[in-house]
């Protein structure tokens, strides 16, 4: 900057001198007498000199100018470089968080080729199991294994060296075990998660929604009369025709309860209002594949795409508000029941689980309660996990936070005022938009509070979302 400022030095030298000329001049025009025949003489050597201090002059102000602009671009190029400095840093930050990923990757990869070379180990195993198993089963009616067991002489097997009836038990019973828990591990290993049923509520709050407890009678006695087959306190399985059992249903007591949300912006959650619900019964997770896979195979239905998640126990998803209808149509022919989708205020009471927190859990969102966009889970936004995978809420139900949305009876209106205040599905001709509840994987954690709506076309499939169904008592 030094070697920068010194035109300046020399153009204020040139000012300095350019102001003694000016003065030397005046001097010598005030000390000359007056001659006013001269006025129309052309100019002297003082006009001349005039002329040259006022081109310093202005020579002098574009040097300042420019100085000027060379400083304000230094700092200009300046404030670029620190710029420049922090994204370098956040690059180099952003690649150490992707060698970060890339090792953990590399981690699970190898948990998960010891997990398919264990699996693969266990399957030899069984295999092996079940040859000697048959050899048994082939040899003990000969007589070779357990003499006397075709009723031959009693004293012919312990004279041909026999082996005692306990030592026969003991290993079909060993056998028997060693099979039983190889099968577990692959259908727990394939599953992906424990294929768990709802935990029984407390007892209070199960002895106040017990409308559903089974009579004692013996399962076989249940199938045989037609009745839904005993499960835990407060669920139902309904039979259905081909002998399987139609989905997991919760039994809720009928409640008053507040729905909607009263936000300062009045959204489509106002008014809030209170609600009378008669009792009713509710999906313990949203219908499945399996679920669905077999209805839509019984009757020559399309079936849904998984998007290549794979099937079995994940929600089903693909499919529209006509489809999941169609779907509790043929659960009520198949079981005699009246099967259909929840209104959206059997839902929210449902879904709220008796608290009057935005989540089922508190008042924000937690990490590992559920899958979203920005849940914490290995799922968000890349797809959803299969049913039950976290917890249930207070009344026994899974997933009504996030995983997938989920259709609801109802036709959308852009708020509650006129809506019904007995819980039944509040419709319209020719309706144009099904209410959607829930949250989903691939949405932000707002959208799983128990009273925020969606609305999408009835004819609308997405990759997220589903449904659950609801059934009268």
């Amino acid at each position: 900057m030094a070697g920068g400022r010194r035109p300046l030095s020399g153009a204020l030298g040139l000012v300095g001198n350019g102001r003694q000329n000016l003065v030397t001049s005046g001097a010598n025009v005030r000390d000359d007498p007056i001659d006013k025949s001269d006025e129309s003489r052309p100019p002297d050597g003082a006009s001349a000199m005039d002329a040259a201090n006022s081109e310093s002059l202005d020579s002098i102000t574009h040097l300042v100018a420019l100085e000027q602009e060379v400083d304000r671009l230094r700092r200009a190029l300046a404030e670029k470089e620190r710029a420049l400095e922090a994204m370098t840093a956040e690059c180099r930050r952003l690649e150490d968080r992707l060698e970060d990923q890339h090792s953990a990757y590399d981690k699970l990869k190898q948990r998960l080729d010891r997990r398919v070379q264990a699996l693969n180990e266990a399957e030899a195993r069984i295999q092996e199991h079940e040859r000697a198993l048959a050899a048994l089963r082939a040899a003990a009616p000969s007589g070779w294994l357990f003499p006397g067991i075709d009723g031959g002489d009693g004293a012919a097997g312990p004279a041909r060296g026999g082996v005692p009836g306990s030592l026969k038990s003991v290993a079909i019973g060993g056998l028997a075990a060693v099979l039983i828990a190889g099968v577990g591990a692959i259908l727990w290993w394939q599953s992906g998660a424990p294929l768990r049923e709802p935990e029984p509520p407390p007892a209070a709050t199960a002895v106040a929604r017990g409308e559903a407890e089974t009579e004692p009678d013996s399962e076989a006695a249940g199938e045989a009369a037609g009745r839904p087959r005993p499960t835990v306190l407060g669920t139902v399985l309904d039979p259905l025709r081909s002998g399987q059992d139609g989905p997991l249903m919760v039994a809720l007591r009928g409640e008053r309860f507040t729905m909607g949300y009263d936000a300062l912006t009045r959204g489509d959650t106002a008014p809030a209002r209170e609600v009378a619900l008669s009792g009713f019964l509710i999906g313990a997770h949203e219908v499945t594949f399996d679920d669905y896979d077999r209805f839509a195979r019984a009757t020559g239905r399309r079936l849904p795409d998984d998007f290549g998640w794979g099937r079995g126990r994940r929600p089903v998803v693909d499919v529209g508000w006509d489809d999941a209808n169609a779907y509790a149509e043929w659960l009520s022919r198949e079981t005699g029941e009246r099967y259909r989708l929840p209104s959206e205020a059997e839902w929210e009471f449902a879904a709220a689980g008796g608290v009057t927190t935005p989540y089922w859990w508190g008042s924000h969102p937690e990490t590992g309660r559920a899958v979203c966009f920005d849940c914490g889970t290995a799922w968000d936004n890349r797809s959803p996990a299969p049913v039950a995978t976290f917890a249930a809420n207070p009344f026994g139900l899974y997933d009504t936070a996030g995983n997938v949305a989920e259709w609801v009876a109802d036709c959308y209106r852009p708020n509650y005022r006129g809506a019904p205040t007995d819980g039944r599905p509040w419709e319209a001709a020719g309706c144009t938009q099904r209410v959607v509840r829930g949250g989903a994987f691939s949405r932000p954690a707002s959208s799983m509070r128990h009273f925020a709506r969606s609305r999408l076309a009835p004819d609308t499939r997405l990759d997220m979302l589903g449904f659950r169904v609801a059934r009268d008592p």
